[in-house]
């Protein structure tokens, strides 16, 4: 058998030119430079605008750092001339403020007032006895004795009057008015007197922790020994 050759017909048509595809490649080649241009371009001012706005903010006045209002800003009512004046000076009141009434600073003294109906009232009053200025403020505590024994004692503020603060100068006085009852209640034995019967009352002038002494010379107190005090008024009594 004769072998068969193969027919011209069966071999491709078409063969892909070499000179078309070469054209291709600096075409792709330039596509891709311009496009790398375009990011560094890209890159490049994104940078320029950064660095920009940063120059621009480190220029600009920092508003923070003075937190007084400004002339012509909402809470200030400064003219634009005085808006950076400093504040006034302190008067120098609480420096100059005279000390507070120490126990033996003060000299106490209880004076009676009308009574009637079980109830009974007196004043005290406290001298400031020393050579300088001193302050109080407030309600005394008080105690009840008979020699050195100390009595049961309950001392009630009264609030009917604000506690306003004093400065008594050398020989000045403030005072307090106390009120108790001799009538027994509850608390108190139930025949013969409520309790021994007082024969000092022991002072202790606001914030301090010693007592001062004025003499008792009203009897009992009952009710356990209660007595109201109202708050320390300038003066020496109604």
């Amino acid at each position: 058998m004769t072998p068969r050759s193969r027919s011209p017909l069966s071999r491709p048509l078409f063969r892909r030119s070499p000179s078309r595809a070469a054209s291709r490649v600096p075409l792709a080649l330039g596509a891709a430079l311009a496009a790398t241009g375009l990011l560094l371009t890209g890159c490049s001012g994104s940078e320029d605008s950064e660095g920009d706005a940063a120059e621009r903010e480190a220029s600009a006045p920092d508003e923070r750092s003075d937190p007084r209002p400004q002339a012509g800003s909402e809470g200030s009512d400064a003219p634009d001339d005085e808006s950076a004046a400093p504040p006034p000076e302190a008067d120098g009141a609480a420096a100059d403020a005279a000390d507070w009434c120490a126990t033996d600073a003060l000299s106490a003294t209880v004076t009676p007032l009308d009574s009637g109906a079980g109830n009974r009232h007196a004043t005290l009053v406290l001298t400031n006895s020393s050579d300088t200025d001193c302050r109080t403020q407030g309600w005394p505590g008080l105690e009840l004795a008979t020699g050195d024994e100390a009595l049961p004692t309950t001392t009630v503020r009264d609030t009917s009057r604000e506690a306003d603060q004093l400065t008594l100068a050398p020989g000045e006085s403030a005072w307090s008015q106390l009120r108790w009852t001799v009538v027994p209640g509850e608390e108190d034995p139930a025949d013969g007197p409520c309790g021994p019967e007082p024969t000092t009352l022991r002072v202790i002038p606001p914030d301090t922790r010693e007592a001062t002494e004025a003499d008792w010379e009203w009897g009992e107190v009952c009710g356990d020994g209660r007595i109201e005090a109202r708050a320390l008024a300038a003066g020496e009594g109604p």
